[in-house]
């Protein structure tokens, strides 16, 4: 594995789809003590919570997986692209485009801020959902 913060972060998205558990015991090696997650729905502080974050979706989660993960940036503050598929325990697959913006200190991440869309998520699955969802929001929006 690369020394290099986001490729190793990069790596860790990827792992997640295979081997949540030794996924798991990659989070102390790449985020700080501190680390502040934020996302759409969440904004926590410290190491101990965001591992109890990624327990508990991997409890919620039959399916989740990260797809065409891709990084750009430096080693101080880098963005990752990706799909992230969910599925729970029946039902169809949430496709999720979303984008992560990191910033490091002293070679682990220590702001961590997801970029996604949560209704269009959930109802990408049911067109007629879908449609409607994208026909108001483009009447609002653009």
């Amino acid at each position: 594995m690369s020394n290099d913060l986001p490729q190793r972060v990069k790596a860790f998205y990827e792992l997640v789809s295979v081997d949540r558990d030794k996924a798991l015991e990659q989070l102390p090696l790449l985020y700080s003590d501190d680390v502040q997650f934020v996302n759409p729905v969440a904004d926590k502080t410290g190491l101990q919570l965001f591992i109890e974050t990624w327990k508990g979706a991997f409890k919620l989660y039959k399916l989740f997986e990260f797809q065409n993960v891709e990084v750009v940036g430096t080693e101080e503050a880098f963005a990752l692209t990706y799909t992230m598929n969910l599925r729970f325990s029946f039902g169809p697959i949430f496709p999720s485009p979303m984008a992560t913006w990191c910033q490091s200190r002293n070679g682990k991440v220590y702001y961590c801020r997801d970029f996604f869309d949560p209704l269009g998520s959930l109802v990408t699955p049911f067109p007629p959902l879908n449609w409607l969802y994208r026909a108001i929001f483009s009447k609002l929006v653009a």
